[in-house]
């Protein structure tokens, strides 16, 4: 397990400075191969210009190997040119071919161990196609420096009468043990290490995407926990403060009047505000669960609507009720949807309508769903257009609350004042008492 992690550590290092890694891979093999090379050359008893261009050639091709991540193509073009080279050359002589027992093919020069690291660069950097065109210039470039080395005593190592049985013999071990180490290896290892890498970076992409999915659940989550606590907040607060206001209005005309009506309002607004305060308890409660009390005060349901509307008739306002059909079960989500809808329309009436306004209200029970209407005559400043509809935060509150539950919400002005249509379905499974 240590050792894995270590070569993965190693290999991070290597991605992260390729420049580096592949420098000091170039210096390293031209430590090693380079001079035996440069040395044959120099004393291979050719021209001293033919000397000077292949020992530059053999440097370039050294040097290829510090681009090899950067430019794959472009070293495996350089390094096929060198070994094409080096097999078109004569073969060397002097004292490293008589140790040879024979001239010496250039093809064997050890600088030409950068080549296997050229094809499992390619194989290893680059798509199929490309790779399998350099395989196919391997395989041939392996063909004539096979026959390069045929051509040559020194290349298959014997002299004299033995070469000919002897070379027969050992040609396919040649082929095999060349085409393996010198071609299908490398070409098959940077085959490997590209499936490999692409399987990781689609891992990586995989757990990227996936942790963009969370952050984006988790903000979407957190959004709409904001949009419901600041619906639950202006549903509490704003019916609350609405009809304490009015109260307070309504109480202070009325007290010069007759000072024993400051106690009925000053009594109702005391019982509102103390509403509004177990609401927001309530609220305080879900948003720290350590803190709640044992007995949380439950949400509001349809069975309140009595007191509301008791609420806004003390408030001044006149509301007119009517019940048709049969009672059915609308579920906790739609209970408290039904009770705000109706809330909300009320204070509104409050709020635009004034305290002299009359509502009505209209509760049917159909045979798919609830249906809230209410209906106020009063004059309020909403606008009053074509088609105009306030998008105040209460009305867009209750339209969210019902488009959660499949229902629906239409709001805007209608005769003289202003009307709210509710539709709220039945949870499935809802049967009739």
């Amino acid at each position: 397990m240590d050792g894995a992690r270590g070569l993965a550590t190693v290999d991070e290092w290597s991605r992260r400075r390729p420049w580096l890694a592949d420098g000091v891979l170039a210096a390293v093999l031209a430590a090693l191969l380079l001079p035996v090379g440069v040395e044959a050359v120099l004393d291979g008893g050719w021209p001293a210009a033919a000397q000077a261009a292949v020992v530059a050639a053999l440097v370039v091709g050294h040097l290829a190997v510090v681009v090899r991540r950067q430019s794959p193509r472009l070293v495996f073009g350089v390094v096929s040119a060198l070994a094409l080279l080096l097999v078109l050359l004569p073969d060397l002589g002097g004292a490293t071919a008589r140790a040879y027992d024979g001239p010496l093919p250039p093809i064997v020069l050890p600088t030409m161990v950068v080549f296997p690291v050229a094809l499992y660069t390619v194989a290893a950097r680059c798509p199929s196609t490309t790779s399998t065109r350099a395989l196919g210039v391997a395989v041939v470039g392996t063909v004539l420096a096979l026959g390069r080395l045929w051509a040559s005593e020194a290349g298959i190592g014997l002299t004299g009468d033995q070469q000919p049985a002897s070379a027969a013999a050992s040609w396919p071990l040649l082929v095999l043990a060349s085409a393996v180490s010198a071609v299908l290896a490398p070409w098959a290892l940077g085959r490997f290490r590209r499936v490999r890498t692409q399987y990781v970076l689609a891992l990586e992409e995989r757990a990227a995407r996936e942790e963009e999915d969370r952050r984006r659940h988790a903000e979407d989550v957190l959004r709409g926990e904001r949009e419901r606590i600041a619906r639950e907040l202006h549903d509490i607060v704003s019916h609350s403060l609405s009809v304490m206001v009015s109260q307070a209005e309504g109480g202070r005309m009325m007290a010069r009047r007759d000072p024993a009506v400051t106690a009925v309002v000053l009594e109702t607004i005391a019982r509102t505000g103390q509403d509004a305060m177990r609401g927001m308890r309530g609220m305080l409660d879900a948003l720290d669960p350590d803190g709640a009390e044992p007995h949380a005060p439950p949400q509001p349901t349809l069975a309140d609507l009595p007191a509301l509307v008791d609420g806004v008739r003390a408030a001044g306002a006149t509301v007119h009720c009517r019940v048709h059909g049969e009672p059915r079960s609308l579920g906790g989500a739609g209970e408290l949807a039904a009770y705000r809808v109706v809330q909300e329309s009320l204070t509104n009436v409050l709020k635009h309508a004034g305290p002299a306004a009359t509502a009505e209200l209209g509760v049917r029970w159909e045979q798919d769903a609830l249906r809230i209407d209410v209906r106020d005559d009063g004059r309020p400043t909403r606008p009053t257009g074509p088609g105009a509809e306030p998008s105040g935060r209460g009305l867009v509150g209750m339209r969210t609350r019902l488009e959660l539950l499949g229902g629906s919400l239409a709001a805007g002005p209608a005769d003289d004042g202003f009307r709210v249509e509710a539709r709220i379905p039945y949870p499935l499974g809802s049967e009739s008492p």
